[in-house]
């Protein structure tokens, strides 16, 4: 019983001591929790985010732009000259290097110079040069040709172009003429020209033979040599 007693008088000594000493600090005991004015609360420590950095765009080097190639002028498919050329006893059209409407020099320089070496191969051949001397037997005439009375009122002598025949023309035999005129009146109508007239090498108009043997007088059409055309 004794000892009980000083347990509760120890315990009342403490408690005592405890109570003196927090007075003694200036702080009153309250009975009950009061809330804290928020007046007293110092403000709230404002944390401003970490800025994440913007990642800067990498620099792509784009190619300049290459500015479209300028329509080169397409080259027009241009009609190609068709020359020409002899098979057997008649004639045939081999397409040339030589566009419509070329120089007729250039013609009759091309049917002088006669067939490749694979068209020789096939049979062709021409007879617009010489075959001993290698001589143009028909050029473009150098003078007009000379009107007559019968052929100056002629509508097609103005725009015909005059074609000179070699004296050794006359040496060829008939069907070989007749074939040479042919090359030479299909071609060059085929190149532009609307007739063809020739002359001798003085610039006198000549009359020609024609496929069915008559003469002609008047400047030769591609008609009028059509009948030579071989057709298989």
């Amino acid at each position: 019983m004794t000892s009980v007693v000083i347990r509760r008088s120890v315990s009342g000594v403490v408690l005592a001591a405890a109570a003196a000493l927090v007075s003694a600090c200036g702080v009153s005991l309250q009975s009950s929790a009061e809330p804290i004015p928020p007046d007293v609360l110092p403000d709230p420590v404002v944390v401003s985010p970490t800025p994440t950095p913007t990642p800067t765009p990498s620099v792509t080097t784009l190619p300049s732009p290459t500015a479209e190639p300028a329509a080169s002028d397409t080259e027009e498919d241009v009609p190609k000259l068709r020359l020409w050329l002899v098979q057997e006893d008649g004639l045939v059209a081999v397409e040339s290097s030589l566009p419509v409407g070329t120089n007729p020099d250039y013609v009759m320089q091309a049917l002088a110079v006669g067939p490749t070496s694979v068209q020789a191969a096939q049979g062709l051949r021409t007879i617009a040069s010489d075959p001993l001397t290698g001589q143009p037997l028909a050029v473009i005439a150098a003078v007009s040709p000379e009107a007559t009375p019968a052929t100056e009122f002629d509508p097609l002598l103005d725009d015909a172009v005059a074609v000179a025949l070699s004296p050794a023309f006359s040496a060829l035999p008939p069907n070989e003429q007749v074939l040479l005129l042919g090359q030479v009146v299909l071609s060059l109508t085929g190149a532009g020209e609307s007739a063809v007239v020739f002359v001798d090498e003085s610039g006198a108009r000549l009359a020609v033979p024609l496929p069915d043997g008559r003469l002609l007088d008047t400047p030769a059409r591609a008609s009028d040599y059509g009948p030579l055309i071989y057709r298989p």
